[in-house]
């Protein structure tokens, strides 16, 4: 149960506008005293940090926060630069300011070509007027690995004047994997992010996802994220992808052909397919393994479960998940 709360918790805080976070968290803590979440944690020197090395949550309270901060720190990796500026967080309805949000993106200083692929960290600033924090020396950090499209909604959204979640035909397709109670709900709800789409829907990474290695597009040990849901790329697919494709590190082979999946709503309807890739290292030293409970080591392979609708006209998009499983 106590699992089940802190996923809650964490996809109403990343699913939530911008006044949950300062009315919910920030205000109460420093008007109140209260102490933050057990999913928050406190670091004074996170501007100074890679977050590749060391974030394993994505909420931070900082304190103290000087002026300093964002401008000039740095690691030897990289530093962090503002992407943009304050903007004032307002109630929707009576227009009181509650607070101001800055964004920061990660900027490092080595660079490869996966590294093209792979998202970029950027931090979510938020702070109290002085009104009600004088010194300015307490705030939250929302810290995330995003990709290009999803840095660019949520920059359109910071350079609106609204403050709340964005409609719903802005709002970037989803990054992550879903965990759903009834499992016979996962198909249907992949395959709906599919509709509507046509040839407009964005892909978040790369249309090339089936000759390129997975860990070009995931670390499997920094994402906490992909962890437990595995990662969603929306892709054009070609008739040969599957077959021939392959990187200089292996190949993605189909281990489970086309399988139905029936409506939930409609009796005996098919509404798409699902199929189900396996990643073939070339390099045995290349896979993943973790040592269980009893000692024992367990091999872990890339999977990749390829959606697609079963209209004709939709039969070259696709939503792959691809995971990192037993």
């Amino acid at each position: 149960m106590a699992a089940d709360n802190y996923l809650r918790i964490i996809d109403e805080l990343l699913g939530g506008g911008d006044e949950l976070i300062l009315l919910r968290y920030l205000k109460p803590m420093i008007e109140n005293g209260a102490s933050w979440p057990q999913h928050f944690y406190e670091d004074a020197d996170v501007f100074n940090k890679n977050p590749s090395k060391v974030f394993k949550t994505v909420f931070v309270i900082v304190k103290p926060r000087t002026e300093a901060c964002g401008k000039t720190d740095g690691c030897d990796y990289g530093c962090w630069r503002i992407i943009a500026r304050d903007k004032m967080i307002k109630n929707e309805e009576t227009g009181k300011l509650l607070g101001f949000k800055k964004i920061l993106k990660f900027c490092g200083k080595k660079t490869t070509r996966a590294r093209e692929y792979k998202r970029s960290w950027v931090m979510e600033e938020y702070r109290l007027p002085s009104k009600l924090n004088p010194k300015q020396d307490h705030v939250i950090c929302k810290i995330r690995l995003l990709f290009r499209n999803e840095i660019s909604s949520l920059l359109s959204k910071h350079f609106s004047y609204s403050s709340g979640p964005l409609p719903a035909t802005t709002q970037p397709l989803p990054a992550y994997g879903y965990r759903l109670p009834n499992v016979q709900e996962v198909g249907p709800y992949y395959l709906q992010h599919l509709v509507g789409h046509e040839n407009k829907w964005p892909s978040h990474v790369t249309n090339d996802v089936y000759c390129m290695h997975p860990s070009a597009l995931v670390d499997p040990y920094q994402d906490q994220m992909f962890a437990r849901l595995g990662i969603c790329i929306f892709a054009n697919r070609a008739e040969a992808s599957g077959y021939t494709d392959g990187c200089d590190r292996g190949c993605w082979r189909i281990v489970v052909g086309d399988k139905p999946i029936s409506s939930i709503t409609v009796k005996d309807e098919t509404v798409g397919y699902m199929k189900v890739f396996k990643f073939c290292e070339e390099d045995d030293k290349a896979k993943h393994f973790y040592t269980d409970p009893n000692g024992e080591v367990v091999l872990l392979n890339w999977i990749m479960e390829e959606y697609r609708l079963a209209e004709e006209v939709m039969k070259d998009k696709v939503l792959c998940v691809i995971k990192l499983r037993r």
